[in-house]
């Protein structure tokens, strides 16, 4: 009967304990480099496994299209800026006409004003010289057509002010116009010159040549893969942790990693994205590849400048303090 004990309780431990470390791989996806429109492939500067740096040179493409793009843009531009110098030019023009419109009716005002005005005096003149004779003493003589002279005089700043503030606005209008059509012009021609950069293909990181899917002379299609390449050394680790293990861990948590290659090799990763589903393990990552088990994903992100090889199998620990 104590035999039996013995034998049980060193079971039942081990039900209880649930491990803290787990199978991992080191990898990154490769970097598939393709474009958003068809091209045609002038020159592949590299070779499949061949090493290269950021920034290098790939392939040199070309696009027909673009220099007519280019064309039309720059004809767009020089037709809206002629334009706008028309605009400034009636502008100047009409505000002169309007200075010239006004001064020349004040003059025509002030010179009627000056004849009725004398034939007023003179009138006044004749008029004191009959009541005199008469013994009677003149009313003062009132002109309506020197008081409307005068009153379009009054409001004359006035009236060629509203017509050079509605000049202003019509030609603001339109300078605003012309202003959003060149900015358009702007932001495609930005468009187009990106686009004529990436007709340059570079590595966008340093790494290794992996595919390469096209030789000169070959017309490549919109998304097509060019050729991709992967990195030297893994910067993720992907790993899942068993059902019901580890559930509190957060985004930014930090596990120990260590190469089964080489033990004493350890860098630590952190938590970047956590599974929203259970998912079968794949064999390479399960503790018996007979048995099925099933876990949470998670990926860790460690820095670049590391010992691992790309797909290498690691294992993954919960640091404890």
């Amino acid at each position: 009967m104590v035999l039996g004990l013995l034998i049980v309780v060193p079971f039942t431990r081990q039900l209880q304990q649930r491990p803290t470390s787990f199978y991992g791989i080191a990898e990154n996806q490769d970097l598939d480099l393709s474009l958003e429109h068809p091209v045609l492939v002038q020159n592949i500067a590299v070779k499949e496994g061949q090493a290269v740096e950021v920034g290098q040179l790939l392939a040199v493409l070309e696009r027909k299209e673009i220099p007519f793009q280019e064309a039309s843009l720059e004809q767009d531009r020089k037709q809206f800026l002629a334009r706008k110098d028309e605009l400034l030019a009636r502008q100047t023009s009409k505000r002169k006409e309007l200075e010239e419109e006004k001064a020349e009716t004040l003059f025509q005002i002030e010179n009627e004003l000056k004849l009725l005005r004398t034939e007023q005096a003179r009138n006044t003149t004749l008029l004191q010289d009959l009541k005199s004779t008469e013994g009677l003493t003149p009313a003062a003589v009132v002109n309506p057509e020197i008081e409307a002279l005068e009153a379009e005089r009054a409001t004359l700043d006035d009236k060629y002010q509203i017509l050079q503030q509605n000049l202003n606005r019509e030609v603001q209008a339109e300078l605003q116009l012309l202003a959003t059509q060149l900015q358009q012009v702007t932001i495609d021609r930005q468009e187009i010159d990106r686009q004529s950069a990436e007709l340059e293909l570079r590595a966008p990181v340093s790494g290794v040549i992996g595919k390469v899917n096209f030789i000169a002379g070959e017309q490549v299609g919109s998304r097509e893969t060019i050729l991709n390449i992967y990195q030297r050394h893994p910067n993720q680790v992907t790993t899942y942790i068993p059902e019901g293990q580890l559930t509190d861990l957060p985004l930014g948590a930090r596990l120990t990693i260590s190469s089964l290659q080489t033990p004493d090799y350890q860098l630590q990763g952190t938590i970047i994205s956590l599974g929203n589903k259970i998912r079968e393990l794949p064999v390479r990552m399960r503790r018996d590849p007979a048995v099925q088990a099933w876990g949470r994903e998670v990926l860790l992100e460690i820095i670049a400048d590391n010992q691992l090889i790309q797909g290498e199998r690691v294992l993954v620990e919960q640091i404890t303090e």
